[in-house]
């Protein structure tokens, strides 16, 4: 296993750490003791962040991981968990939920907790309700050793959220694919200036890097290294950041576990050839070639008169297309009822992306399609 350091005290850390959001399922319901195998087994492979969630399986994850590090691997980890602040109404809720979430977690501290999925709104919301004040006061009182955000947003939202706190860390999406979205790689590099650790979530796109990809992406990464997997090329990618204090990974099942060991043991920081930098720019200028939209999801567009979510629809559209999985589009639009684009323009005047294809055109062409 590779370790990596905390920038501002310089505790070690391994660099994969285990996602708490997708432990294994069995009727319904999350196998706790194949859950508590799994963890236990990343512990003894080396692993020594765990992140959970207030939310994470309907409030389940961290009681499962406080059972999980009973019998001494509490000791072994820096347990991470989260405010969630879409549930905040009160200043008062703040200190009632970390005491909950410590008693379901077995312990009485964790050593990183983060205000959850911070975008524009819920910061204000931060700032109205005192949250950054309640953040430093937990680490000055040792209950909670690191403080930090995740974050969903736009990169200005990002420096703006970096900018009002003495943060110790934050945990960003980063992936092949999203070096110009949300953070950016160039918030990844200024949270690296500032000594400001960074975790990353979703290095794999939810999985979908490495479940399908077109022939031609497959066919430049044989290229380049014959018989790599595509998990290791986009672990990586991201190893091979100096900036990058540990990537998440959400596994479920063992031969998961399993391979990222692997990987995580022989790559680091410089794992990358020239050659295979230039390669992954050309997996990532491939898989942009097959957008057939392109949509930013800025969200002018909406409302529509008529209820048609168009950047919902345009954003699984060309993930569908991407990655050559036209089975997850159809499950997508299948989930709810769709009305009926009636051409009335108004997301024309609205949109400021000047698409070949009018949007009108393409929501009806989408729907004809889902229908034939």
């Amino acid at each position: 296993m590779q370790y990596r350091s905390f920038p501002k005290d310089g505790q070690k850390v391994s660099a994969l750490g285990m996602g708490c959001m997708r432990f294994p399922l069995k009727d319904g319901a999350v196998d706790r003791a194949a859950a508590i195998s799994l963890l236990r087994r990343a512990i003894d492979g080396g692993v020594t962040y765990v992140d959970t969630a207030y939310a994470y399986h309907d409030g389940e994850s961290e009681r499962i991981v406080g059972e999980a590090l009973e019998g001494g691997y509490r000791e072994r980890v820096l347990l991470a968990t989260k405010l969630p602040m879409w549930l905040l109404k009160t200043p008062e809720d703040m200190e009632r939920i970390f005491s909950e979430q410590l008693q379901k977690l077995r312990t009485d501290h964790v050593d990183v907790y983060l205000l959850h999925a911070l975008d524009k709104e819920r910061f204000e919301k931060a700032l109205k309700l005192g949250a950054l004040d309640f953040m430093r006061r937990l680490r000055a009182e040792g209950r909670a050793r690191r403080i930090g955000f995740s974050f969903h947003d736009e990169a200005d939202v990002f420096r703006r959220i970096l900018d009002s706190c003495d943060w110790d860390v934050c945990q960003v999406q980063m992936n092949l694919l999203d070096e110009r979205h949300q953070a950016t790689m160039d918030g990844v590099r200024l949270a690296g200036e500032r000594s400001v650790g960074v975790i990353i979530m979703e290095p794999l796109r939810g999985g979908a890097l490495t479940k399908t990809a077109p022939a031609a992406v497959d066919a430049l990464y044989n290229a380049c290294v014959p018989g790599r997997s595509r998990a290791d090329w986009a672990f990586r990618y991201l190893l091979d950041r100096p900036e990058v204090t540990t990537i998440l990974s959400g596994m479920t099942y063992p031969q998961q576990l399993a391979e990222n060991l692997r990987i995580f043991d022989a790559a680091g920081v410089g794992c990358l050839s020239e050659a295979e930098k230039e390669t992954l720019a050309r997996v990532r200028e491939a898989y942009e070639a097959r957008m057939p939209i392109g949509c930013t999801g800025c969200g002018y567009c909406q409302p529509c008169p008529q209820g048609v979510k168009i950047p919902d629809i345009f954003r699984a559209y060309d993930k569908a297309a991407m990655f050559d999985d036209p089975a997850s589009f159809r499950a997508f639009y299948a989930q709810e009822a769709r009305p009926d684009c009636v051409g009335c323009l108004a997301c024309e005047s609205a949109c400021p992306q000047h698409f070949s294809v009018p949007i009108h055109e393409r929501i009806q062409s989408i729907a004809a399609e889902m229908r034939a």
